[in-house]
């Protein structure tokens, strides 16, 4: 029989086989070799070896081939042209020329509209509020009643001090009346024995009998105890009866003053700006319950610093800005400053508005304002005109010492110098500089 012809069988190369494959090969080809040895035969490993290090070879040179000609440009340019040091980017510095002008001094202070004339109204006792017959924005008139405090208890105390002063005045009455009726009944005694003593004289004459002279005698130690009698009467009053009655009227007048202290009422003319009064509430005596103030004068007021107000004086020229009117201003003056800057308060008596005041010189000009609007005042301090100046940032410190780089023909050199006042972007100068030099700036 013919055999079929087989399909040829083709061999697959792998560069990486299966591990399970060449443990396979391994045992196959161990088994032949036992079989059969030759000296030419190479194992799979030492082909494996082969292939990877021709593929290396290979991939080496072709690595070669291309870098060569790259390499070669770069080292002739190299040995043609140093590369070059970038060169340092110095920035440059401002430079200022001292130069002869005025340096103002200005100082600035936020300040609101206040009444001119303001009274702090409070009640002189303590007590609770009965009724309160105005409110806070009204127009009052001087005297006008403007809150009650309850006096039901004063009230209550008062007729009962009257009444004991009623007691005490029905005492001494009874007492003087019985005293006068006593003194006019010894008084009438000594009319009577005068009179018998004077008839008596009168009768006997110049030569009296014994027994006239007795008699004369006689009527005249009655008409001496008579006298005796009506002088005794002058101090018979008991004196607690009077005192009963001082002090009932002392108490009187108390409760009649406290009673009326409960009533707040309006010291003068002008407009409650605050009150902060309700029927009930309780309030303690000198403690403000509202401000009366008077809204035709309108001025400026501000709360400054101790160093602020030193640099300030009474009568000092201002100017007045609002914030949101940019560009408008309005001159004034400082009208008032506490103790001890200003003329308000003393040593023994502490000032009870620490405000600074500053007035309009128009009183016109305040009338565009309403209470509590904010506005800036200003007030020129110090001024120097005609003084060398320069930037503040051209002038240099190091630890307190004050320095600036001038800049000429020579070069760069550090000089110090004075300073004097600062002010709107200008520091003076007062020595080490001249004008027309210039200084370098930081």
């Amino acid at each position: 029989m013919m055999k079929e012809p087989q399909p040829p069988q083709t061999k697959t190369i792998y560069f990486f086989k299966p591990q399970w494959e060449r443990s396979q090969s391994r045992s196959v080809k161990d088994t032949k070799s036992a079989k059969t040895f030759s000296p030419h035969h190479r194992s799979p490993i030492t082909d494996y070896r082969l292939r990877i290090t021709l593929v290396t070879f290979l991939l080496l040179l072709m690595l070669t081939g291309c870098a060569a000609p790259s390499r070669d440009r770069r080292d002739a340019a190299s040995s043609a042209e140093p590369t070059p040091i970038p060169t340092a980017v110095v920035p440059n510095k401002p430079t200022y020329t001292v130069e002869r002008g005025d340096v103002v001094y200005a100082a600035s202070y936020s300040g609101r509209i206040s009444p001119a004339s303001e009274t702090s109204l409070a009640f002189p006792m303590s007590g609770q509020v009965a009724e309160v017959f105005a409110e806070r924005g009204e127009t009052v008139l001087a005297g006008v009643q403007i809150a009650r405090l309850d006096t039901t208890e004063l009230e209550r105390e008062l007729a009962l001090a009257q009444a004991a002063l009623e007691v005490a005045q029905a005492q001494l009455t009874a007492v003087e009346t019985t005293n006068a009726t006593q003194r006019h009944h010894a008084e009438l005694n000594l009319a009577l024995a005068q009179l018998d003593l004077d008839f008596a004289t009168q009768q006997s004459g110049e030569n009296p009998t014994p027994e006239q002279a007795y008699q004369i005698g006689r009527l005249t130690i009655l008409r001496d105890l008579a006298q005796l009698a009506v002088d005794e009467l002058v101090t018979a009053v008991d004196p607690q009866l009077n005192a009963n009655v001082q002090q009932a009227e002392l108490r009187i007048s108390e409760l009649q003053a406290a009673i009326a202290n409960a009533v707040l009422i309006a010291p003068t003319d002008g407009v409650l700006v605050s009150l902060n009064l309700t029927p009930g509430r309780s309030v303690t005596a000198q403690e403000p319950v509202g401000t009366l103030a008077d809204l035709e004068e309108l001025e400026v007021s501000a709360e400054l610093q101790d160093n602020q107000m030193a640099e300030l004086a009474e009568g000092m020229a201002v100017t007045i800005s609002p914030p949101n009117r940019p560009g408008e201003t309005f001159t004034g003056t400082v009208r008032q400053m506490p103790y001890p800057y200003g003329t308000r308060g003393s040593a023994d008596v502490p000032p009870t508005d620490e405000t600074t005041r500053f007035v309009f010189d128009n009183p016109d000009d305040a009338r565009q304002f309403q209470p509590g609007d904010r506005v800036r005042v200003a007030a020129v301090i110090e001024e120097r005109p005609g003084v060398l100046w320069l930037p503040p940032a051209a002038v240099r410190d190091f630890n307190g010492r004050h320095f600036v780089v001038i800049q000429d023909e020579q070069g760069q050199s550090r000089v110090d110098v004075t300073l004097g006042i600062e002010g709107d972007g200008r520091v003076e100068i007062l020595e080490g500089l001249s004008e027309g030099q210039t200084i370098v700036g930081q």
